[in-house]
């Protein structure tokens, strides 16, 4: 952690240095805290493990609490932000110690007037939910986002031919890695193509192809991402599908995918009501820890207590096929539900 800091002081330190500093450094935050009450009441505390925020049971907790410094000239650009809480405990619970601070650490440089390269740790391509609460729709992250890769760490070329056009091309160390496994040496690839035709409308399309297994065997993982967002008035909706299929051990091919519909409305200035249906299917076990058939429901209610503020509460519910979520007496049932509060400050 001491490392990061001095890391994040020789970064102000630098860019200091420059005339610009002033107009192009921006210094920010961001907390989330929350309470959630499963009512399986799991013995551990800890929500399904398909979950990877606000997942901590009966417990008053911080999910995210990050301090990020971002610059970027005509030329230029770089970003770090650290980070702590349950979202770094759990999603990047793989990573060694001095990367589970990490949120972004990024450098990028401008090669033509519609063409940039970044290279780091840098929000991922894939979905349209991202680790900052407070622009998301729904308080919880679906399964869909739960279990692709928030970022990514590597190399992207961003190409906008077109204001209603942007297009991403990326190699990676991986699937949501920031240090690869010893003995995986692959390098991941992946495209995003954003189309943005009005201002009411998002089309967006993103895949992914790496090898997800160690060396001498591979196997091969091919992904597919789609949403489209439309927004207009005191309405926005949200419709999303995901598709991967990987290479088995067997020498046949594994499948996996899931969809999302979220709808909100704002009610008055302060409120805003939103609900969200969802469906992931990962029968052999290829992202999930289980092989899982999982039916979601949620709905929130969100008051804004001034901008970059706000407080919510959610209700939200799991259903199986079969008796997955376990109960203090040893049981199973097929039902999860639980309510969620949070609140989320931007500055």
């Amino acid at each position: 952690m001491k490392r990061l800091f001095i890391i994040f002081f020789f970064f102000f330190r630098t860019l200091a240095a420059q005339d610009d500093v002033d107009r192009n450094l921006i210094l920010s935050g961001y907390i989330e805290a929350y309470y959630s009450y499963d009512f399986n009441q799991p013995e551990n505390n800890l929500r399904p493990d398909f979950l990877y925020n606000f997942n901590r049971h009966n417990e008053f907790s911080i999910n995210l609490a990050l301090l990020k410094a971002s610059f970027q000239n005509d030329r230029i650009r770089a970003s770090l932000a650290l980070m702590a809480g349950t979202y770094a405990q759990y999603n990047l619970a793989d990573e060694p110690a001095w990367a589970k601070f990490i949120n972004e650490a990024s450098l990028g440089i401008k090669l033509h007037e519609k063409l940039w390269v970044d290279i780091g740790v840098m929000p991922s391509y894939i979905g349209f939910e991202s680790w900052y609460g407070i622009d998301c729709m729904n308080l919880s992250r679906s399964i869909m986002a739960e279990n692709s890769p928030y970022f990514f760490t590597g190399g992207k070329f961003t190409y906008t031919p077109h204001p209603k056009w942007e297009i991403q091309l990326w190699l990676t160390n991986g699937w949501q890695n920031i240090v690869r496994n010893e003995n995986n040496k692959s390098l991941g690839i992946g495209t995003g193509i954003k189309f943005i035709p009005s201002a009411n409308f998002t089309f967006n399309y993103s895949n992914y192809f790496g090898n997800e297994n160690t060396q001498p065997i591979r196997l091969k993982r091919f992904f597919n991402n789609f949403y489209l967002l439309h927004e207009k008035g005191k309405w926005a909706t949200i419709f999303g599908a995901d598709f991967g299929i990987q290479e088995n051990f067997s020498g046949k091919t594994d499948s996996w995918f899931g969809f999302i519909g979220s709808i909100s409305r704002e009610l008055g200035e302060k409120f805003t009501l939103a609900g969200r249906a969802e469906y992931y299917s990962d029968p052999n076990a290829t992202i999930l820890t289980d092989g899982l058939k999982i039916s979601g429901l949620s709905a929130n209610v969100d008051f804004s207590i001034r901008e970059g503020a706000l407080l919510r509460i959610e209700a939200r519910r799991f259903i199986s096929p079969e008796d997955y979520f376990p109960l203090p007496d040893g049981n199973f049932r097929r039902q999860n539900s639980a309510l969620t509060t949070s609140l989320a400050l931007r500055f």
